[in-house]
Order: C-alpha cells, then structure tokens, then sequence
C-alpha cells in the first residue's frame, strides 16, 4: 500500500498542491480511495488521511529544500 501511494502522489503532485485547494482535494481522494481499496477500516480512514497529508506535506518540503 505504502509502495503505491508514493507512486500516485508522485504521479500526480503539483508544485503547489498545498496552497490550492482544488489539487489538495485531489490528492485527499486518491488517498481515500487508496484506503478503501485495502479496505481501511473506516473508524480510522480520517486520522490515516489527515495522517498521510501531514506526511506528504513534510516530503514535498524536503524536495523543495533539496
């Protein structure tokens, strides 16, 4: 899952995907649809995605930076 996430968030990442909110609602379903296709149980789908964001967030700083 981890593996596959990388490569749609790669895939589909813009460079200012945390300052539009029309591409952040984009990655936001990608990643729901993730979860529910290794059927995440649903009482944690809300942390794992805000989860994952917060993550995403941090790397696309670290490939800013670098």
């Amino acid at each position: 899952m981890t593996k596959e996430l990388t490569e749609l968030l790669q895939k589909n990442k813009t460079i200012d995907w945390q300052k539009k909110e029309q591409a952040r609602a984009g990655m936001r379903r990608l990643v729901k649809r993730l979860l529910k296709k290794y059927k995440y149980p649903p009482e944690g789908q809300e942390e794992a995605l805000n989860t994952v964001i917060e993550q995403c967030e941090m790397w696309t700083d670290n490939q800013i930076m670098n």
